[in-house]
């Protein structure tokens, strides 16, 4: 079956067509060029204007519907890249390889893989206004931005001399009952520490310490949720063994993906004296049972194992093996914060997010969010003097400013009486504890209003990621009448 088969019964059948030539596209981060030639081909052909900005960014003139010319101009915004995440046992390559979508019930996953409904919905919705006949609106400027998912870099590089509108609808909210009108802000630190290698003593064996089938999440939208760590799990692995007084050397670790992604897998490879491997492999079933009994509602799929491999050719020394743990130990994850403006609502949290041994170095990313500036500061202060315990190198990530709320805002009290009449029920207005690039967009813009909202997405960042089809439609119904409010 088709890519476009599977979408073919489905409403609006233009947004979904649009998905469904996105999920044919190839689009990780950083890859998505063949995305923007598809845009700009639609453009074409619908006679639309397409500009691109110097670091990829696409903004799409959609004239006014008749008589609508003199309203004001409104931008539609989404971003182009997905997060690229799989299980294990998927083989599935993000720079070549389409999205094998399927529907069950009312929802629309992936095979194994992130679907991308984070952000292709929104940007096929976008698209949509173009190519759908009869909409009511004024002018639109449709903006795709590039590289969000890594740190909103096309956001931050977007030519404003582009873009004329003064009122946005973002296209990136994950929950259809939400008039999104805040976000945190975003910041973390890469660290490398420096590694030698020598030979492992003679006569130990090796194992992999692994954990595996964890939910994952996204590290902002789900961060307050029962989700566990994969990196913070094996360290507790590994110090069950320090603890019961088995000597270990690390070999290599690995574990996570992405830094706006809790991590679901992490594994290391150790040796220890080879007369305490049974001692050791009964450690880690014991503690497999104890965390399953832990987390049997929340993390059903939780594996601990322990399982021997071929003799290592090096590992750490054992001082940098304890400078390691003790890294990963300090490095904080989850909730810090709740909000006292926002009740209910995550202020500021921290993800550990990936770990990797290279050749001459072990690297290290994590990622803090908060709607406080000084929170921002405080932890990435905190980072750095964890780091430099470590003798880390320390990269700090690039900040993102916080999207902060207007209440006072035209665009929201129009988007609030829209919703109201298409939805029979008032929306929930609210702030968001993930980054949304209207806030680094409106800064660029003196005078931008924003408004962000979108369908049921959940699982985003996750190879679980679904897109609830009816909501989809109800979406587009408050898109397409939120226009027609505007341009009246």
């Amino acid at each position: 079956m088709s890519i476009t088969s599977i979408y073919a019964r489905l409403q609006p059948s233009e947004v979904w067509r649009h998905f469904a030539a996105l999920n044919g596209i190839p689009r990780p981060s950083r890859h998505e060029a063949a995305a923007r030639a598809y845009i700009c081909a639609v453009a074409q052909q619908c006679g639309a204007i397409a500009d691109e900005d110097a670091f990829g960014n696409l903004v799409v003139r959609v004239p006014a519907s008749p008589h609508r010319e003199t309203a004001p101009v409104v931008a539609i915004q989404a971003h182009l890249d997905m997060v690229c995440e799989k299980r294990p046992d998927v083989e599935h390559d993000f720079v070549t390889d389409p999205i094998r979508a399927r529907i069950e019930g009312e929802r629309v996953y992936a095979s194994g893989t992130t679907l991308g409904a984070d952000n292709g919905i929104g940007a096929a919705l976008a698209l949509a206004t173009l190519t759908s006949s009869g909409l009511e609106h004024g002018p639109l400027e449709l903006i795709f931005t590039v590289e969000e998912e890594i740190g909103l870099n096309g956001a931050n590089a977007l030519d404003p001399t582009l873009i004329r509108a003064r009122q946005m609808i973002n296209l990136d909210s994950e929950d259809p009952e939400e008039l999104t009108v805040g976000c945190a802000g975003g910041s973390g630190a890469v660290f490398r520490i420096p590694i030698t290698r020598e030979q492992a003593p003679t006569g130990w064996q090796v194992l992999r310490v692994g954990v595996s089938g964890l939910n994952g999440g996204h590290s902002g939208v789900q961060i307050h949720e029962p989700l566990a760590n994969a990196i913070k799990l094996l360290v507790t692995a590994l110090d069950v063994l320090q603890e019961a007084g088995i000597p270990y050397r690390i070999g290599t670790l690995a574990g996570g993906n992405a830094h706006n992604a809790i991590p679901r897998d992490a594994a290391a490879t150790i040796a220890i004296p080879a007369e305490r491997r049974s001692e050791a492999e009964s450690l880690i079933s014991r503690l497999d049972a104890r965390l399953k009994a832990e987390w049997l509602e929340a993390e059903p799929g939780l594996q601990v194992t322990a399982s021997p491999l071929p003799a290592a050719e090096s590992v750490l020394p054992a001082e940098m093996g304890a400078v390691v743990m003790d890294l990963l130990r300090a490095l904080p994850h989850g909730v810090l914060r709740l909000s006292e403006v926002f009740p209910g609502k995550v202020e500021t949290s921290a993800n550990l997010a990936t770990v990797r041994t290279e050749e001459a170095a072990l690297v290290v990313a994590a990622s803090t969010r908060s709607f406080v500036v000084a929170e921002l500061d405080r932890l990435q202060r905190e980072l750095q003097e964890i780091g430099s315990r470590a003798g880390a190198e320390l990269v700090p990530r690039p900040v993102y400013p916080a999207w902060e709320p207007n209440r006072d805002s035209e665009l929201l009290r129009v988007a609030e009486r829209v919703y109201r009449e298409v939805a029979g029920h008032p929306a929930q207005v609210q702030v968001i504890h993930a980054g949304l690039e209207c806030g680094i967009i409106a800064a660029k813009l003196p005078g931008m209003e924003a408004v962000s909202f979108g369908p049921l997405i959940r699982g985003a960042h996750t190879p679980e990621e679904y897109v609830d089809i009816p909501s989809v439609e109800a979406t587009w119904l408050l898109l397409t009448a939120l226009l027609a409010a505007l341009s009246g």
